[in-house]
């Protein structure tokens, strides 16, 4: 009996829209190497000002490290006073929202596209991805399409989150699990 195999030559996106003109993309390509994906010191506020300038939607104080990827600004919405770590990969191809007060550390990714092991054409699939105000992703960590960090909580290092997690949890490991809760001292 013959199982079905995986064939790659059958492979078709066409029906996914960036959501920007080739030129656009082509452009924001070069701009997000020289200006976000380098070691130079770029200005948190110069490499915000970039990222609205290609319809990401900013909040104020926001602190965007160095080596850091867009894939597109467009798809990308940060509140107000939240952290990108040095070599985080926000690859939006859906929406990625990060709320206020959010840090993504070192080497944290946001994978918003993924395949469909299941099908032969190992079909795209995108979905958005949602880091709620106070949540911490913490160094390279991975949170995949359709993931949400909820309020405050946390995604340990190294850890990958598929799913949704639970106001002030902290969530630890490969699948991530809840193993407590997060508290705060309001007195620190």
């Amino acid at each position: 009996m013959s199982r079905p195999v995986t064939n790659l030559s059958a492979f078709d996106n066409a029906w996914y829209d960036p959501g920007r003109s080739l030129g656009v993309r082509l452009a924001w390509m070069a701009l997000n190497r020289v200006f976000l994906q380098t070691w130079m010191p770029w200005p948190s506020t110069v490499k915000a000002g970039l990222l609205r300038w290609f319809g990401a939607r900013i909040g104020k104080g926001v602190v965007l490290k160095n080596h850091i990827s867009v894939k597109y600004p467009w798809n990308l919405t940060i509140g107000n006073d939240s952290w990108i770590g040095e070599g985080a990969w926000i690859d939006s191809l859906a929406n990625v929202t990060i709320g206020s007060n959010a840090c993504l550390s070192q080497g944290c990714m946001i994978e918003t596209g993924n395949h469909d092991w299941s099908k032969p054409a190992f079909d795209l699939i995108v979905r958005e991805v949602v880091v709620e105000d106070g949540a911490w992703a913490a160094v390279k960590s991975v949170l995949l399409p359709g993931s949400r960090l909820a309020s405050h909580a946390i995604l340990g290092a190294g850890s990958v989150l598929s799913g949704d997690t639970e106001p002030y949890g902290i969530y630890v490991g490969v699948p991530a699990r809840k193993v407590k809760e997060r508290n705060i001292d309001a007195a620190g």
